[in-house]
């Protein structure tokens, strides 16, 4: 996958070689599931929550990876352009932590792995 990712603030953009695999993203339901007194049960359908999940970057230095963690800790949403599979672009803001690694299997290239929560434009 061939990614750019953008902070809205203007703080920079990161272009990790790519979005490892497997990429996963999921929705949250907000439905309402109410007891019935008198038995049953009734559903208020609300909207689901936009995609949340986890972005692997892999960058091939460890100062390429250190700035892109850096970049996510901005106070902003981040636009990500993914040309290979445009499924994959969003706006996002950071959810949870951002952990930066270096790969475990090559002992060269680094992995940065953040918590996302999609946002809506």
């Amino acid at each position: 996958m061939t990614a750019t990712i953008t902070a809205a603030n203007g703080a920079g953009t990161t272009e990790p070689l790519t979005v490892l695999s497997p990429y996963e993203t999921r929705w949250q339901s907000r439905n309402v599931t109410h007891d019935l007194i008198g038995g049953g049960i009734a559903i208020s359908l609300v909207a689901s929550r936009p995609r949340a999940g986890e972005l692997a970057l892999l960058y091939l230095t460890e100062a390429e990876a250190f700035a892109a963690a850096q970049l996510h800790l901005e106070e902003t949403t981040f636009t990500l352009a993914e040309t290979e599979r445009p499924a994959v672009s969003m706006t996002y803001a950071v959810n949870g932590q951002i952990v930066c690694e270096l790969d475990e299997e090559t002992l060269e290239l680094w992995i940065v792995t953040i918590g996302y929560q999609e946002v809506i434009p």
